[in-house]
């Protein structure tokens, strides 16, 4: 179950992902989508067309919706349609709740042309969904109990717009309008921008030239934009010490925090309230036109032509949905504490204790980007990410932050009988206050892969972006999964990997971030101290053990090793 407060806790953060944007913005249609109902099939009818392909991701969005979306209508003549999904929560003739979310299904063309692309879709429609009643579900529970009748039902509401298609990128504009009680609603926006050959999400540093003069060219058209609010933002900008706005913004873009999008005008980045000024303030955004700032994008990434949206696009409504109350009960979670932002032991056992292994290289095999999937199918592997199991355990995230994989709990459970065993809540240790000092990570820090090993729960914890921007960051953490008492903390910057792998008492973990150093770690598994580290060519991305044989695949390098 979702806490309420972890909305309000994400959006206080200066600078952080834009969690708030002032404005309830719908996906709006003006019937010129529309002219002739003839371009119009009802999900029925195009059952094998449109969905002809779930072999490429089963359980996706689209799959899900198969039987409800027998009275959506989808316009055929449109490559993308974004259908609008209503959620309704009711008790006793009343509306306690209500909400939207957005599906977007791409033509058979797209799908054939973008397969990856249709997954990573697929993937979001289902977030969307499951995200949607979920709140619902909640915030009509919140609306029962709640002291205060506000007379209007709570809601959770998400709309998408598609600003781009091509072949370098797909970007999507996601708006969300949240209240559920308090003094305002929330409001947010975020932007989606894969690649659609690959189905990988690009960070805005991926298309950029140069960093340090982007980030001063937008707090430069920033200012120039809105010349009535530069003392607001000078005073709510966070400026770490030393630092300018532009300073600030450069370690935005590394953190990979701001909602941006390459339109066929220019750089475009959104603002919402709480990022760059205060709510009553209102959401801002800021045009950067490539011929007037031709230095900052990526050639590559610049539109050659414009975006026809009327033909390309199609919007409709879709089917309704009810959900039941989900009435609050006391957070059964297991709250593990940060007692200390640095590294730190309590079990009392030395390294000397355990029985270690060492590593060397057999081989490797570089090349200018390696792509995870292909390495790990190659090598008979699954791509490391949450939710997976194991012989013994199942591991799930859950109460995602800024994005879906973004999660700061952990549930697990039994894999023979599916029976919940644990369930941590990892939000103070991912991002404070801690014990010592009482203070709270600069960005969202988050869980990256969890596993019990002899009765201890490990867990990596990281966040997306430079050193610089947390250096208290990337490290794993031991817990005694019953009572969430943490053994002990690693050095910070030792672990932001896909996953990491134990080898009888050594844990092998990798750090890595585009201009920093590159390292595979060893880890004593009783005291998190490091033990080795070696040099690799790039960033790590996943570690599999098979016999006396250990496989890393890195960002441009896939390497084997012999484990001694």
């Amino acid at each position: 179950m979702k806490k309420r407060v972890i909305l309000s806790l994400t959006m206080a953060g200066a600078l952080s992902l834009a969690v708030l944007g002032c404005g309830k913005n719908e996906v709006q249609g003006d019937g010129s989508l529309f002219e002739s109902t003839d371009n119009y099939v009802t999900g029925d009818e195009t059952e094998g067309k449109q969905n002809q392909d779930k072999d490429l991701n089963a359980g996706s969005g689209n799959d899900l919706e198969n039987d409800a979306n027998a009275d959506t209508k989808i316009n055929t003549d449109a490559l993308i349609n974004i259908v609008s999904h209503k959620v309704t929560c009711e008790a006793n003739g009343d509306v306690l709740a209500e909400g939207s979310y957005p599906e977007i299904i791409l033509s058979d063309e797209f799908k054939e042309k973008y397969p990856k692309l249709k997954i990573e879709i697929d993937s979001q429609n289902s977030f969307w969904r499951s995200f949607a009643k979920d709140s619902v579900s909640e915030y009509a529970g919140y609306k029962t109990t709640d002291e205060i009748d506000t007379g209007y039902p709570y809601t959770s509401e998400a709309a998408a717009e598609v600003l781009r298609a091509d072949d370098r990128i797909f970007t999507v504009y996601e708006s969300k309008y949240d209240y559920s009680g308090g003094a305002h609603p929330n409001h947010w926006g975020s932007t989606l921008n894969i690649d659609p050959v690959t189905g990988k999400h690009l960070e805005f540093q991926d298309v950029l030239k140069d960093t340090k003069k982007t980030a001063e060219a937008m707090k430069e058209v920033l200012y120039e934009t809105y010349p009535d609010m530069t003392d607001e933002f000078d005073s709510f900008i966070y400026c770490a010490e030393g630092q300018t706005v532009a300073d600030a913004f450069e370690d935005t873009i590394y953190n990979d925090t701001f909602t941006w999008a390459l339109l066929p005008e220019g750089l475009k980045v959104f603002f919402s309230p709480y990022e760059i000024a205060s709510y009553a303030a209102g959401e801002f955004e800021i045009l950067l036109p490539y011929d007037k700032y031709p230095d900052l994008v990526q050639t590559a990434y610049v539109p050659v032509d414009s975006f026809d949206k009327e033909k390309m696009v199609a919007v409709s409504e879709g089917f309704a949905e009810q959900v039941e109350v989900s009435i609050p009960e006391e957070f059964s979670a297991i709250t593990v504490p940060n007692k200390s932002w640095s590294s730190y032991t309590e079990d009392g056992r030395g390294m000397d204790d355990g029985e270690h292994v060492t590593i060397s290289k057999i081989s490797e095999e570089k090349t200018d980007w390696l792509d995870t999937e292909v390495w790990a199918d190659k090598n008979g592997f699954e791509v490391a990410s949450l939710p997976y199991s194991d012989d013994k355990y199942i591991y799930e995230g859950y109460n995602p932050m800024e994005y879906e994989y973004m999660n700061c709990g952990l549930k697990i459970y039994d894999a023979a009988t599916n029976l919940l065993l644990y369930d941590l809540d990892l939000y103070t240790l991912c991002n404070g206050p801690d014990e010592e000092t009482d203070t709270y990570s600069a960005t969202t820090q988050y869980i990256r892969w969890a596993k019990i090993y002899d009765g201890t729960l490990y867990v990596s914890v990281g966040h997306n972006g430079y050193a610089s921007v947390e250096p208290k960051s990337s490290y794993i953490v031991a817990i005694a999964p019953d009572t969430g008492y943490v053994l002990w903390r690693s050095e910070p910057l030792v672990s932001n990997a896909n996953n990491f792998q134990i080898v009888k008492d050594t844990i092998i973990c990798g750090y890595g971030f585009t201009a920093e150093d590159d390292f595979i770690y060893l880890l004593d598994r009783f005291t998190g101290q490091r033990m080795d580290k070696i040099k690799v060519n790039s960033g790590p991305d996943q570690f599999e053990v098979s016999g006396d044989t250990l496989y890393v695949a890195t960002y441009n390098t896939a390497y084997e090793f012999k484990i001694e």
